[in-house]
């Protein structure tokens, strides 16, 4: 992955390269998503772009020149003995007059997509509250439903070659049919490629256990390889759930009624064998709260039910008298800051 090299943004030549490339137009749409993701990991990196794209857009009026100059150019600059970075080296040609020469002899070439490249770093960020889930409805039409707490992040306009979006938590896709420009949803374990179709991702920060439901339509799933071509993991068929366990890079495919992982957009908590700690998840999800598990043998517990707008000690009432558990709730307790800590449930072993 590209990050900072010990602060320096300027160090790393393959940066360098890359927005050379795209402020010239002729960045691939791999090389445009790697360049986005360095911008987005620190100020620096952000600063470090806008300086050389302001100078890029305070020169693109200036007289043409001709590419034996701008090779004259380079020629006076090679002789030192350490590679530059493109940045000091706009600098130094600045110092003798030349950045115009510079930039007009690569903008004259290359600057008929650099419109449409720089107006897919414009971004837009949806957060879903917690407790609650978000709609959120696409330049291209598509649809996305974010769950509680869940972010997406996407651009203002779809470029021409493809349609990425950025998924941190869990999401359900609506996705408007268009095979010559893919939709990319690229979380931080895997891609998901499709053209048209629906399926829910969940894909929580540090969670061991990533997902993908395909209600219709086809998938595929990729890994995310900084500066590679994405490697194919699978392809989902309609009705498929995959696992993908980010430890081992081992997934598992399953083929069962998908609504289960997509029912809360509908307000509905469904559980279809499902062990105590996948409710937990699910009740912190909807109804806001931390939730506990104390004791091993409780999570055997296996669970068949369909919840909608129940209140959650109704909730918690039903699941104590279906199974031997029991819980406590631990009341929001005032923090130094002013505000309140999340209400707590702890479930335990009524048996104990």
């Amino acid at each position: 992955m590209l990050t900072e090299r010990n602060m320096n943004t300027s160090g790393s030549d393959q940066i360098d390269q890359l927005i050379a490339r795209f402020l010239g137009g002729q960045s691939t749409a791999e090389e445009i998503q790697q360049l986005e993701l360095w911008i987005k990991e620190s100020d620096n990196n952000r600063k470090y772009f806008l300086q050389m794209k302001n100078l890029w857009d305070a020169s693109v009026q200036i007289p043409v020149s001709t590419d034996k100059a701008l090779n004259k150019v380079i020629q006076k600059i090679k002789p030192e003995p350490t590679r530059i970075s493109i940045w000091q080296f706009m600098q130094k040609v600045a110092a003798i007059l030349f950045i115009p020469l510079l930039i007009t002899a690569i903008w004259m070439g290359l600057s008929k997509s650099s419109d449409n490249n720089s107006s897919a770093l414009s971004y837009h960020q949806v957060v879903a509250a917690f407790g609650t889930f978000s709609k959120v409805d696409l330049p291209d039409g598509s649809k996305v439903w974010l769950n509680s707490g869940s972010s997406l992040r996407y651009p203002e306009k779809f470029n021409t070659s493809n349609r990425v979006v950025y998924l941190i938590g869990e999401g359900y896709f609506e996705v408007n049919a268009n095979k010559s420009v893919p939709f990319l949803v690229t979380t931080p374990y895997f891609t998901v490629k499709a053209t048209g179709t629906k399926f829910n991702i969940r894909a929580e920060r540090n969670f061991r256990s990533p997902s993908v439901t395909l209600v219709e339509g086809t998938v595929a799933i990729q890994k995310n390889v900084a500066g590679q071509p994405k490697d194919l993991i699978t392809y989902l068929k309609p009705s498929q759930h995959l696992s993908y366990d980010t430890l081992t890079g081992h997934f598992n495919i399953q083929t069962e009624d998908t609504y289960k992982h997509f029912a809360w957009i509908d307000g509905k908590l469904v559980f279809r064998n499902d062990n105590i700690s996948e409710v937990a998840r699910r009740i912190s999800l909807q109804y806001n709260v931390d939730i506990e598990i104390r004791g091993n043998e409780i999570k055997k517990y296996r669970y068949r039910a369909t919840f909608e707008s129940e209140p959650l000690g109704e909730l918690l009432r039903l699941l104590k008298i279906s199974s031997p558990i029991d819980y406590l709730e631990v009341k929001p307790k005032a923090l130094p800051d002013g505000t309140f800590s999340r209400r707590k449930i702890i479930i335990f072993s009524s048996t104990n």
